[in-house]
Protein backbone atom coordinates (compact mmCIF):
# COMPACT_ATOMS: atom_id res chain seq x y z
CA UNK A 1 0.00 0.00 0.00
CA UNK A 2 1.12 3.02 -1.03
CA UNK A 3 2.07 5.65 1.83
CA UNK A 4 0.04 8.77 1.88
CA UNK A 5 2.38 12.43 0.95
CA UNK A 6 3.76 14.17 3.50
CA UNK A 7 3.05 17.27 4.88
CA UNK A 8 5.59 20.67 3.88
CA UNK A 9 4.94 23.08 6.58
CA UNK A 10 7.27 26.15 6.18
CA UNK A 11 7.45 29.22 8.79
CA UNK A 12 8.05 32.40 7.50
CA UNK A 13 8.24 35.93 8.81
CA UNK A 14 10.64 39.40 8.92
CA UNK A 15 13.87 38.53 10.57
CA UNK A 16 13.32 38.49 14.38
CA UNK A 17 9.94 37.03 14.34
CA UNK A 18 11.05 33.80 15.89
CA UNK A 19 11.04 31.06 13.03
CA UNK A 20 13.54 29.46 14.47
CA UNK A 21 12.04 29.13 17.86
CA UNK A 22 8.60 27.95 16.87
CA UNK A 23 9.70 25.87 13.99
CA UNK A 24 11.61 23.59 16.44
CA UNK A 25 8.62 23.89 18.94
CA UNK A 26 6.27 22.41 16.59
CA UNK A 27 9.05 19.96 15.82
CA UNK A 28 9.49 18.64 19.18
CA UNK A 29 5.70 18.21 19.62
CA UNK A 30 5.31 16.35 16.50
CA UNK A 31 8.02 13.63 18.11
CA UNK A 32 6.58 13.41 21.17
CA UNK A 33 2.98 12.85 19.43
CA UNK A 34 5.08 9.82 17.38
CA UNK A 35 4.49 11.62 14.49
CA UNK A 36 7.45 11.28 12.02
CA UNK A 37 8.88 14.40 11.05
CA UNK A 38 11.94 16.34 10.11
CA UNK A 39 13.16 19.64 9.99
CA UNK A 40 15.21 21.90 7.58
CA UNK A 41 16.06 25.40 7.62
CA UNK A 42 16.91 27.52 5.12
CA UNK A 43 19.59 29.07 3.54
CA UNK A 44 21.79 26.00 4.13
CA UNK A 45 25.13 28.36 4.76
CA UNK A 46 27.55 25.40 5.66
CA UNK A 47 25.89 22.31 3.67
CA UNK A 48 25.63 23.76 0.51
CA UNK A 49 28.27 25.73 -2.28
CA UNK A 50 24.62 28.01 -2.89
CA UNK A 51 24.21 28.85 0.74
CA UNK A 52 27.80 29.80 1.40
CA UNK A 53 27.16 32.69 -1.30
CA UNK A 54 24.31 33.60 0.38
CA UNK A 55 26.35 34.12 3.50
CA UNK A 56 28.70 35.87 1.76
CA UNK A 57 26.31 38.07 0.08
CA UNK A 58 24.42 38.95 3.38
CA UNK A 59 28.04 39.70 4.86
CA UNK A 60 28.46 42.19 2.63
CA UNK A 61 30.99 40.73 -0.21
CA UNK A 62 29.30 41.68 -3.05
CA UNK A 63 28.35 45.04 -2.38
CA UNK A 64 25.66 47.01 -0.45
CA UNK A 65 22.99 46.40 -3.60
CA UNK A 66 23.87 43.37 -6.12
CA UNK A 67 21.39 42.69 -8.65
CA UNK A 68 18.18 40.82 -6.42
CA UNK A 69 17.05 38.70 -9.68
CA UNK A 70 21.25 37.62 -9.42
CA UNK A 71 20.69 37.11 -5.68
CA UNK A 72 17.96 34.82 -6.17
CA UNK A 73 19.62 32.11 -8.12
CA UNK A 74 21.98 31.74 -5.33
CA UNK A 75 18.93 31.24 -2.84
CA UNK A 76 16.84 29.08 -5.18
CA UNK A 77 20.10 27.38 -5.90
CA UNK A 78 20.27 26.04 -2.16
CA UNK A 79 16.72 25.25 -2.66
CA UNK A 80 16.77 23.43 -5.85
CA UNK A 81 19.93 20.54 -4.44
CA UNK A 82 17.52 20.28 -1.63
CA UNK A 83 14.74 19.27 -3.43
CA UNK A 84 15.39 15.47 -3.87
CA UNK A 85 15.99 15.00 -0.20
CA UNK A 86 12.37 17.40 0.60
CA UNK A 87 10.56 15.10 -2.34
CA UNK A 88 12.00 11.78 -0.44
CA UNK A 89 10.56 12.77 2.79
CA UNK A 90 7.18 13.59 1.55
CA UNK A 91 7.14 10.08 -0.44
CA UNK A 92 8.03 8.74 3.10
CA UNK A 93 5.11 10.52 4.72
CA UNK A 94 6.79 12.43 6.62
CA UNK A 95 6.15 16.00 7.89
CA UNK A 96 8.77 18.46 7.36
CA UNK A 97 8.91 21.37 9.13
CA UNK A 98 10.98 23.98 7.41
CA UNK A 99 12.58 27.54 8.63
CA UNK A 100 12.59 29.86 6.20
CA UNK A 101 11.71 28.55 2.42
CA UNK A 102 11.22 30.14 -1.42
CA UNK A 103 8.59 32.82 0.04
CA UNK A 104 11.33 34.32 1.99
CA UNK A 105 13.08 35.41 -1.68
CA UNK A 106 9.38 35.95 -2.51
CA UNK A 107 9.51 38.73 0.03
CA UNK A 108 12.10 40.02 0.82
CA UNK A 109 13.50 40.71 -2.47
CA UNK A 110 10.38 41.92 -3.88
CA UNK A 111 11.48 44.68 -1.10
CA UNK A 112 14.53 45.58 -4.00
CA UNK A 113 11.67 47.04 -6.26
CA UNK A 114 9.55 50.26 -5.87
CA UNK A 115 6.03 49.33 -5.86
CA UNK A 116 4.57 48.75 -9.61
CA UNK A 117 5.57 46.58 -12.68
CA UNK A 118 8.97 45.96 -11.80
CA UNK A 119 8.11 44.40 -8.01
CA UNK A 120 5.62 42.31 -9.60
CA UNK A 121 7.51 41.25 -12.96
CA UNK A 122 10.57 39.74 -10.25
CA UNK A 123 7.76 37.89 -8.43
CA UNK A 124 6.29 36.24 -11.22
CA UNK A 125 9.89 35.51 -12.22
CA UNK A 126 10.75 34.28 -8.66
CA UNK A 127 7.84 31.62 -8.42
CA UNK A 128 8.52 30.52 -11.64
CA UNK A 129 12.05 29.78 -11.06
CA UNK A 130 11.73 28.21 -8.18
CA UNK A 131 8.80 25.98 -8.24
CA UNK A 132 8.48 25.31 -12.38
CA UNK A 133 12.32 25.79 -13.75
CA UNK A 134 14.13 24.21 -10.79
CA UNK A 135 10.86 22.04 -9.60
CA UNK A 136 10.74 22.47 -6.20
CA UNK A 137 7.89 20.91 -3.97
CA UNK A 138 5.46 23.60 -2.75
CA UNK A 139 4.21 24.28 0.17
CA UNK A 140 1.27 22.62 1.94
CA UNK A 141 1.01 25.42 4.50
CA UNK A 142 2.89 28.57 5.27
CA UNK A 143 3.08 29.57 8.88
CA UNK A 144 3.58 33.27 9.02
CA UNK A 145 4.73 35.06 12.30
CA UNK A 146 3.51 38.41 11.87
CA UNK A 147 6.08 40.79 13.89
CA UNK A 148 5.54 44.65 12.65
CA UNK A 149 8.85 45.88 11.58
CA UNK A 150 9.11 48.31 14.31
CA UNK A 151 9.03 45.23 16.76
CA UNK A 152 11.11 43.05 14.91
CA UNK A 153 14.49 45.85 14.67
CA UNK A 154 13.98 45.89 18.65
CA UNK A 155 14.20 42.39 19.29
CA UNK A 156 17.57 42.48 16.78
CA UNK A 157 19.25 45.05 18.58
CA UNK A 158 21.21 42.52 21.00
CA UNK A 159 22.77 40.30 17.78
CA UNK A 160 25.27 41.49 14.42
CA UNK A 161 23.17 42.26 12.03
CA UNK A 162 23.75 40.78 8.39
CA UNK A 163 22.53 43.19 5.05
CA UNK A 164 19.60 43.23 5.06
CA UNK A 165 18.59 43.74 8.99
CA UNK A 166 20.76 46.99 9.11
CA UNK A 167 18.25 48.47 6.75
CA UNK A 168 15.17 49.26 8.52
CA UNK A 169 13.54 51.12 5.73
CA UNK A 170 14.20 47.81 3.74
CA UNK A 171 12.60 46.09 6.55
CA UNK A 172 9.61 47.99 6.68
CA UNK A 173 9.13 46.96 2.84
CA UNK A 174 9.84 43.26 3.55
CA UNK A 175 7.32 43.37 6.06
CA UNK A 176 4.49 45.31 3.83
CA UNK A 177 4.98 42.44 0.95
CA UNK A 178 4.78 39.67 3.35
CA UNK A 179 1.34 41.66 4.76
CA UNK A 180 0.18 41.54 1.06
CA UNK A 181 0.92 38.33 0.02
CA UNK A 182 -0.18 36.44 3.40
CA UNK A 183 -3.43 37.99 2.47
CA UNK A 184 -3.20 36.68 -1.00
CA UNK A 185 -2.17 32.80 -0.83
CA UNK A 186 -4.75 30.59 0.63
CA UNK A 187 -2.17 28.68 2.20
CA UNK A 188 -0.83 30.93 4.34
CA UNK A 189 -1.88 31.42 8.00
CA UNK A 190 -1.01 34.48 10.25
CA UNK A 191 0.14 33.95 13.79
CA UNK A 192 -0.09 37.46 15.40
CA UNK A 193 3.30 37.07 17.23
CA UNK A 194 3.25 41.14 19.22
CA UNK A 195 1.06 43.35 21.35
CA UNK A 196 1.39 46.66 21.80
CA UNK A 197 4.54 46.85 20.22
CA UNK A 198 5.98 43.81 22.73
CA UNK A 199 6.90 40.35 21.32
CA UNK A 200 4.44 37.61 22.73
CA UNK A 201 6.02 34.67 25.26
CA UNK A 202 7.10 31.84 22.79
CA UNK A 203 4.29 29.14 24.40
CA UNK A 204 1.47 31.58 23.80
CA UNK A 205 2.68 31.80 19.89
CA UNK A 206 3.55 28.13 19.94
CA UNK A 207 0.12 27.61 21.37
CA UNK A 208 -1.50 29.25 17.84
CA UNK A 209 0.91 28.10 16.28
CA UNK A 210 -0.47 24.66 16.66
CA UNK A 211 -4.06 25.38 16.20
CA UNK A 212 -3.03 26.75 12.76
CA UNK A 213 -1.32 23.47 11.85
CA UNK A 214 -3.68 21.40 13.83
CA UNK A 215 -5.93 20.91 10.23
CA UNK A 216 -3.21 19.39 8.51
CA UNK A 217 -1.90 17.04 10.52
Amino acid sequence: MTKARGKLIVFEGSDGSGKTTQAKLLLNLLKKKKISTVYISFPRYEKSMWGKMVRRYLDGDFGNDPDPYLISTLYAGDRMTAAPQLRKWLSEGKVVVANRYAPSSLCHMAAKFKKGPAREKYMKWQQHLEYKENGIPNEDMVVYLRVPANVSQKLMKVRKLDLHEKDKKYMEESFAIYEMVSKKKKNWVRVECSNDGKILPPGKIHKEVVEAVSSLI
